[in-house]
């Protein structure tokens, strides 16, 4: 296993965060986020370390793993830019797959806003190792009404940042 080594600023995310059964987003790896200057594209930044086991069998990183970063790239940042502090479920999303990150890579992960109405934020989601782009997202992500139980578990004001 290659060590983690994020840059500085970056935090690690618990997504468990106590609970006695791990969730998916515990299974695919440490996960790190960075907070920057409000309103500029570091405003929130999740990274990772590619790790061998994340990889397929032609040594790039997973096309699935890519699609759950991009996915939590797009509800987290996006939420963090649009000022929501609730789960935001996915809608809907476009993947293009533009190169291979590699084992080793550290890569970060930014969103921007395109678009927020009432009950749906569309954001655009980068995935980058240094200044290279190796994946281009595009999210729907449903803004919940109210503050139900079943978001109220998930905001991002819980996470270590």
């Amino acid at each position: 296993m290659l060590p983690d080594d994020p840059p500085t600023g970056f935090h690690r995310i618990d997504f468990d965060r106590g609970r006695p059964d791990p969730t998916f987003n515990s299974h695919v790896g440490t996960l790190y986020a960075k907070r920057g200057e409000k309103g500029t594209s570091d405003e929130f930044v999740l990274g990772f370390r590619v790790q061998k086991h994340m990889c397929n069998p032609a040594g790039g990183l997973h096309g699935g793993m890519m699609m759950t970063v991009a996915d939590l790239v797009g509800t987290m940042g996006g939420g963090t830019l649009a000022g929501v502090r609730k789960f935001l479920p996915t809608v809907s999303m476009t993947f293009d797959f533009v190169a291979p990150a590699r084992a080793g890579d550290w890569v970060e992960g930014r969103c921007e806003i395109v678009r927020r109405t009432r009950s749906l934020l569309f954001t655009n989601i980068f995935l980058t190792v240094g200044e290279e782009r190796f994946l281009r997202a595009s999210q729907i992500a449903k803004i919940p009404s109210g503050d139900g139980a079943a978001f109220t578990k998930a905001r991002l004001e819980r996470f270590p940042l």
